[in-house]
C-alpha cells in the first residue's frame, strides 16, 4: 500500500484525521480538533464495485445490517483494513433501515477486515451523526 497513491493513502489521512479526534475538551494537551469536534469518529461508507459494502454485527442481542464504518487499523503489508462497525439508529434509538431514517451512527465493539484493492471508493459522512441529539419539539 503506498501512502502516495490510491486508496490505501486516503484512508491512511483518514484514520490519522480521525486519530487527531482522541482526547478531552479540557486538556491543554489535546489536539485542536479533539477540542472543537464533539466526535472521535470520521464515519465512512465504502463502495465495492458498484454497490455499498454492508456487514452484519449485534449489539445488546440486537443484530443489525450497517454500510457505516470506522477505520480501527490499517496494515499495509497485507493490504487490509479493520474497520468497526457503526449501528444506524433512527431518533426512537431503532435500527434505523434506510439512509433518509438515519438520526445517529453508534460505536459498536465489532469490527470487519477488509481488503483495501477490493474498496472502489470511499464516502465520509457528516461527524454530526456520530452525536446524539435530544429534540424538543414546542407544545403549541
Amino acid at each position: 500500500m503506498s501512502r502516495r497513491s490510491g486508496l490505501g493513502f486516503f484512508l491512511q489521512i483518514l484514520k490519522e484525521q480521525q486519530d487527531q479526534l482522541k482526547g478531552m475538551k479540557t486538556d491543554i494537551c489535546s489536539s485542536l480538533l479533539a477540542k472543537i469536534f464533539e466526535a472521535d469518529t470520521i464515519p465512512i461508507m465504502l463502495k465495492t464495485d458498484e454497490d455499498y459494502f454492508e456487514a452484519a454485527g449485534s449489539k445488546n442481542d440486537c443484530p443489525f445490517t450497517t454500510r457505516y464504518f470506522r477505520i480501527e487499523h490499517l496494515d499495509e503489508e497485507e493490504k487490509t483494513v479493520t474497520l468497526s462497525l457503526l449501528q444506524p439508529l433512527d431518533v426512537c434509538c431503532g435500527t434505523a433501515v434506510c439512509f433518509h431514517e438515519l438520526s445517529f451512527l453508534e460505536r459498536t465493539n465489532v469490527c470487519v477486515t477488509v481488503c483495501i484493492e477490493g474498496i472502489s471508493a470511499i464516502q465520509c459522512l457528516d461527524m454530526e451523526l456520530m452525536v446524539r441529539r435530544t429534540f424538543i419539539e414546542p407544545k403549541w
